[in-house]
């Protein structure tokens, strides 16, 4: 089984924005190994150009208090409770493990990062219901996660490097721990009771559109809303159907073959308000279901929405299915989610004795 070194034990998820480091998540709250110098910053000024520690498991690096201030800054800006010594640590660790990834012949090639985000995209463009063009995407990423497409992806590379490099080191040890984890019915009961508020299923609707995407050329637009606003006012008059619009009309390939659907939308669905906007979002969930749109208008293009299902928001209970698209229940759900928190674990124990290891490998010293 593949080893994901993903820290989800906050189950509402994390929080895209505080992932910029290698292994931040994972090894702050890990940090056992005590730094005996001095604390650092408790008085006086720190020379800016100076050496903070020094790391040497393959070759020699030094880490300036000019970085430890900056990555400090970056932290506290993030809302992190952490302090200078705190971050040295985290930087040490980052650092050792580099070099240690290196000396053991760990690559994450462009091909292999290619793959990965191919995958993520994809992922995006399903929720959205659309292709994206790169200007779409990227700045649904940067909403999203606070990054810009650059520096998503290489952090999709860092993931990457620990996720292999874990794996290569520890993967055996791990999979034998995680295929012994028994979660118990009393344990996802309790957990339930604990969250129950937490587990709503938001107001959502089954949609089918007829799609016209936006250019360049204003003009054309124009036009094509304006189309739009008369085939919704021929549906409306019965002059012809929805489904035999959507055949003449629609721009939108994927779905014109089966009647316009594009499936869910949800009302807090972050990635389809990136994408579409919120006034789409907002005016299609509020439909009826059998209720056909006038022309709409989303960041992408020019829509005629039919709405085939609307379900009102409600809290779930352990045997309802989690969405109208899954048929996993919700009790399957909280299995799975205790499970993987017990995998984290597991994971994360096994990174920890890694670095230290590695540390006890390099030559460490801190000034």
């Amino acid at each position: 089984m593949p080893i994901f070194v993903v820290n989800i034990l906050n189950w509402k998820g994390t929080d895209m924005r505080n992932r910029r480091f290698i292994l931040t998540l994972i090894i702050l709250a890990l940090v056992s190994i005590s730094i005996t110098a001095a604390p650092l910053g408790t008085g006086g000024s720190t020379l800016v150009g100076a050496p903070a520690a020094t790391v040497n498991l393959i070759r020699n690096r030094a880490i300036t208090n000019e970085e430890v201030d900056q990555r400090l800054a970056e932290y506290q800006a993030a809302g992190a409770n952490i302090d200078r010594t705190q971050v040295l640590n985290v930087m040490i660790n980052d650092e050792v493990f580099l070099q240690g990834a290196e000396r053991d012949g760990i690559e994450i090639t462009d091909q292999m990062l290619d793959q990965v985000m191919a995958q993520q995209r994809a992922s995006i463009e399903a929720q959205v219901g659309q292709s994206l063009t790169d200007e779409q995407y990227n700045s649904i990423v940067e909403s999203q996660t606070g990054m810009t497409y650059d520096e998503y992806r290489e952090n999709a590379r860092e993931q990457l490097l620990v996720n292999q490099y874990l794996s290569q080191v520890k993967g055996d040890e791990m999979q034998t721990a995680i295929a012994d984890i028994q979660i118990s019915d009393n344990a996802i009961d309790t957990f339930y009771r604990r969250n129950r508020q937490s587990f709503y299923s938001p107001e959502n609707v089954r949609l089918a559109h007829i799609f016209i995407p936006k250019g360049e050329d204003e003009g054309e637009n124009s036009a094509n809303a304006a189309l739009l606003v008369d085939v919704a006012e021929q549906i409306k008059t019965g002059q012809i159907t929805f489904e035999q619009a959507v055949q003449d009309y629609s721009q939108d390939e994927d779905s014109k073959s089966i009647g316009g659907d594009i499936g869910w939308l949800t009302m807090d669905n972050a990635t389809a308000r990136a994408g579409l906007g919120d006034s789409f979002v907002d005016t299609v969930v509020m439909m009826r279901a059998g209720e056909v749109s006038g022309m709409i208008e989303s960041n992408l293009g020019y829509h005629i929405v039919k709405v085939s299902v609307h379900n009102d928001g409600k809290i779930l209970n352990l045997d309802d299915r989690i969405n109208p698209e899954e048929t996993m229940t919700l009790r399957e759900y909280i299995r799975q989610l205790l499970t993987q928190q017990e995998a984290n674990l597991i994971m994360n124990n096994a990174l920890n004795d890694m670095i230290n290891e590695l540390r006890n490998e390099a030559r460490i010293r801190i000034y």
